[in-house]
């Protein structure tokens, strides 16, 4: 309860006089006399019930209550009938779809994952990773049929749809009708090989090539000439050029793994997950696009257990939760949960029957200092593993910071002048002014290495990898800088940044000669500390995850942001901590569920203040 305070003026007067020695303590001593207790009076600051209620409904869905709502609210004759009607407003917002679009919002201003660029270098930033199909134009012989890019080599491949061959004679070319992966229930039709069942080819040296394979091309990447897209198109994507680089459209590719980490966030929150599996899950939600990529990329890096999958891509045989936006049964646009691993078998789930989890005992140990093996993979974290939000921040260290701010509410800025630091010499962690942050940073920043991008396959984009897992085993030469490509390999910048006997690469010389995938250490070591944690060893993001979960940062981040965030006020860590401390205890005793703890803080005297 806030209280105005009168106080005497003229003896406020006198104790200013008195401290400043312009009248002497004795004569105050003789001239003072006794004042009554000063007046207090109550702060009146409680919101009407109509007030109240517009607080509620549009701070949960963004907009504002019914007039039938305003006049039940006005017509309530007791205090218990009001309680009763806010009380039904708020289940009914917490019910409704309208709540789901206000946490998917929320999500993208919590998990603010990088825009995807345009240009060149754009195209490919989260890689497609997918034979681009080309539509033929309305006014060709067979108007909407789509055709590979490559399908006639170097030379123009549109001649298909004015039924010529690669050298211009009339030709009429294979017609397939096919069930696309991207739009499950129609047929397309499509021209050539790419609509047939070649799934092998060979080169003109005789070799065998993949055609689930892409190779990178100067806009489109693309498939051996004369190969098939593979069962339901799932090797190739209806994108042309950079045109696909768009990521403010929901139609096309691109804008899907920017949506995701916002788009788990608003699952979490309607189906009532610990918000916890933010950085600890092993599933995730997501549209045909974006289950596509995983596909793709786990094709990429050399594993083909998802040719036989012949359901990944239809919404009606997929009993798992989705979004309430969706709910037509074979809508591809459906934001649906996905245990990663299903999809992309690199990113590890750790449960034993590949079921749905964010348990803190999910643990993947592997260290390179002691094995010349490649891991599994990488044990899946949810944002932290995520595709877009990975590539959004193209380094590690960058990626640490993000998700320390992200998930932790850590901040990092320059030091004060007056401080002073060791010499730098060759570790930003241990001298000079940099260690200011990078002493957080670097321990953090050893989980997120596992990450990366190459030109190689594509000879004009980058194409993200996970270096060291499945096909892509890194040699001396990568870290000479002479492959793929002299001055562009990420071996060549590894070899730079990844120094041995430094915070960052806690490795000896002696062990990179033995394996140079030693550079590719992710895991804390346990004499490291952060958050004032020890890490149980576990490799990757995941670790990372538990860590912040284990120190407490993420309930007391999560408390901050979601006061702010509803109740309309910041939180100062550094005056309100044991306010903050009970936050987050109340978040934790609520299985760190949102709807529960929205009701908490609905119910809490702070949102019922205003002017």
């Amino acid at each position: 309860m806030h209280w105005h305070l009168h106080l005497n003026r003229a003896a406020v007067l006198t104790v200013l006089f008195v401290a400043s020695g312009l009248i002497g303590a004795d004569a105050h001593a003789q001239q003072c006399t006794p004042e009554p207790p000063p007046v207090v009076e109550p702060l009146h600051d409680e919101l009407s019930g109509t007030r109240l209620l517009r607080r509620i409904v549009l701070g949960l869905t963004g907009t504002t209550p019914t007039v039938e709502q305003y006049e039940a609210m006005a017509a309530a004759a007791t205090p218990e009938a009001r309680e009763a009607l806010l009380r039904s407003a708020l289940d009914d917002v917490l019910a409704s779809p309208k709540f789901y679009e206000r946490m998917l919002r929320f999500g993208h201003e919590w998990l603010a994952v990088g825009a995807y660029t345009t240009g060149a270098s754009g195209d490919a930033y989260q890689g497609d990773m997918s034979g681009h199909l080309f539509k033929c134009p309305a006014n060709s012989q067979h108007p909407g049929a789509y055709y590979h890019v490559n399908e006639f080599g170097s030379g123009d491949p549109g001649k298909q749809c004015t039924d010529q061959d690669a050298a211009g004679n009339p030709a009429v070319p294979e017609v397939h009708p096919v069930e696309p992966w991207w739009a499950p229930g129609t047929t397309v039709e499509v021209l050539g090989k790419a609509g047939s069942a070649v799934t092998q080819v060979l080169d003109v040296n005789g070799k065998a090539l993949d055609c689930g394979v892409a190779n990178g091309g100067y806009y489109d990447p693309m498939l051996p000439t004369g190969c098939g897209c593979g069962p339901n198109l799932v090797w190739c994507s209806p994108l042309a050029g950079l045109g696909s680089a768009s990521n403010h459209d929901l139609g096309v590719q691109r804008r899907h793994p920017y949506e995701e980490p916002a788009r788990l966030l608003a699952h979490l929150a309607w189906h009532d997950r610990p918000l916890s599996d933010l950085v600890l899950g092993n599933y995730s939600v997501g549209t045909n696009w974006l289950r596509a990529l995983y596909v793709r990329f786990g094709r990429q890096m050399g594993s083909n257990a998802l040719d036989a999958n012949t359901t990944w891509w239809r919404p009606d045989a997929d009993t798992a939760p989705r979004d309430p936006l969706h709910p037509a049964p074979n809508d591809p646009q459906a934001w649906r949960e996905f245990v990663v691993e299903d999809l992309e078998p690199f990113h590890l789930a750790l449960t034993s029957d590949g079921a749905r989890s964010g348990s803190l005992e999910r643990t993947y140990r592997f260290d390179p200092r002691t094995t010349t093996e490649a891991p599994k993979g990488l044990p899946t974290a949810g944002v932290l593993t995520m595709i877009g939000a990975l590539s959004s921040f193209p380094r590690e260290r960058v990626r640490a910071a993000r998700f320390l701010e992200m998930f932790a509410c850590q901040t990092f800025s320059p030091p004060p002048s007056d401080v002073h630091f060791p010499p730098y010499e060759v570790d930003p962690a241990t001298g000079g002014t940099c260690l200011h942050c990078h002493k957080t940073l670097d321990p953090a920043a050893i989980s997120f290495k596992r990450w990366d991008f190459t030109p190689f396959p594509s000879y004009y984009v980058p194409w993200p990898f996970l270096p060291g897992v499945g096909k892509n085993r890194i040699t001396k030469e990568w870290l000479s800088g002479q492959y793929p490509h002299i001055g562009t390999s990420p071996g060549y910048r590894w070899r730079n940044a990844f120094l041995p006997n430094t915070l960052l690469t806690p490795i000896t010389p002696e062990q990179l000669k033995a394996n140079p995938e030693a550079v590719l250490l992710d895991t804390m070591p346990e004499s490291y500390t952060l958050l004032g944690e020890h890490g149980d060893g576990t490799m990757g993001p995941l670790g990372f995850g538990k860590l912040v979960v284990r120190s407490g940062e993420f309930d007391r981040c999560a408390a901050r942001r979601l006061y702010a965030m509803f109740i309309g006020r910041e939180l100062n860590p550094a005056t309100e901590k044991g306010f903050i401390d009970k936050l987050a205890r109340e978040f934790v005793a609520r299985d760190r569920k949102l709807r529960p703890f929205l009701r908490y803080l609905f119910e809490q005297p702070e949102l019922r203040r205003g002017l």
